[in-house]
């Protein structure tokens, strides 16, 4: 073998040991729909991020923009109240915050400001020892509520009844891992 051809020939090995070390594309498919992460599969394998995301591509799955994956997300959890006549709760301080600090824990890349601004919700969060709520019936909507242990680590009151997401999804909504939210 001429040496041109071992540079030929390592990365079609490398590729088709990457496949093979991947789950089946059923137990991928539901991964990816846990919302874990390429990154978190990559290592999990032993395989690149990209070996990863060409399997879903292959797959026909696709990962939506951050702040459209955030958005779905929020509207599972609430029907926030919209309106272009009377109290609307879509476009509040509180929620776009939220909406901020979630797509940065998801790798999200913000402007400075909104960053400050997703720094300074979570501070408050821990000096107040609080996490949000939403209260459609209220003229603010959102409110902050004192934590209790049924909150765990999350930043918001999980609405009862509603079943928790998986992966990155859930760590989105926690604390950073650096802080205390006891």
């Amino acid at each position: 073998m001429t040496p041109s051809d071992e540079g030929v020939s390592k990365p079609v090995l490398e590729r088709s040991l990457s496949v093979t070390k991947l789950p089946s594309d059923a137990e991928l498919a539901k991964m990816f729909h846990l919302g874990v992460s390429d990154a978190l599969l990559a290592e999990q394998y032993g395989v690149t991020v990209q070996a990863v995301n060409k399997r879903f591509v292959n797959m026909g799955l696709r990962k939506k923009p951050t702040a459209v994956r955030v958005n779905e997300l929020v509207k599972s959890i609430w029907d926030v109240k919209t309106s272009r006549s009377g109290p609307s709760h879509h476009n509040a301080y509180v929620l776009k915050n939220l909406k901020v600090y979630m797509r940065v824990q998801l790798g999200d890349t913000v402007s400075q400001t909104q960053q400050r601004e997703a720094d300074w919700l979570i501070g408050r969060l821990l000096r107040d020892n609080t996490v949000i709520d939403y209260a459609p019936e209220t003229e603010d909507g959102w409110l902050y509520v004192p934590r209790e242990p049924s909150d765990g680590r999350r930043i918001i009151r999980w609405p009862a009844g509603k079943e928790l997401p998986g992966g990155e999804l859930q760590k989105a909504m926690e604390f950073p891992p650096d802080e205390s939210a006891e």
